[in-house]
């Protein structure tokens, strides 16, 4: 009931963007700092990081929700949101074995999104058994996520191993300390 007063009020002049799981908040912080012309909500489950975010945060155009952004997503109107961000989501939202479920979570994705819309997925790739991941390997489960997303609908603007700076959040940089067993993979789509 909280939650769809909240809907309400959010600004009709300008351009929606939703984190998915803000963690620290770092991330939502940064860009809500940059880009004025945006509302940004940030949404995290656990308490301690949301309480984190919440006290770190202070930017205007922010609004942050402690709740399952599973619950939260199908609120919003179809066409609604300019921009949705998921950096390092949880693996039952990316994992090959959870494939049916996500699957169906990115298709209420992809309603949601305006027409031209943009979903930033920021993942990693690792090895079952945490070695070093091959050159072969990643550019399989990349071309099999390639694959997964566009027949939900999305087209690919963009993928590059890395990510991009702007989009930087502290469990990147504990990632990035070991290159060789946690690949990561930035992929920008947008919808028709």
């Amino acid at each position: 009931m909280m939650i769809k007063k909240f809907l309400n009020n959010i600004p009709k002049n300008k351009k929606l963007v939703l984190e998915l799981g803000i963690g620290d908040g770092n991330l939502i912080k940064s860009l809500s700092e940059k880009n004025h012309d945006c509302y940004f909500i940030g949404i995290e489950i656990q308490e301690d990081y949301f309480i984190k975010a919440k006290y770190n945060i202070k930017s205007q155009n922010v609004m942050l929700l402690n709740c399952s952004f599973e619950d939260v997503l199908p609120l919003f109107d179809d066409e609604s949101i300019y921009k949705i961000i998921s950096v390092l989501p949880d693996p039952k939202y990316i994992d090959k074995n959870y494939r049916h479920e996500w699957e169906i979570f990115y298709s209420i994705v992809y309603k949601k999104l305006l027409k031209k819309g943009l979903f930033i997925l920021i993942t990693e790739i690792t090895d079952e058994l945490f070695q070093p991941v091959s050159n072969n390997y990643f550019y399989k489960e990349v071309d099999n996520l390639k694959q997964v997303f566009q027949s939900i609908g999305f087209n690919i603007l963009n993928d590059f191993e890395g990510y991009q700076e702007n989009y930087m959040t502290s469990f990147l940089q504990i990632f990035n300390r070991d290159p060789k067993r946690i690949r990561i993979i930035n992929f920008e789509f947008t919808k028709n």
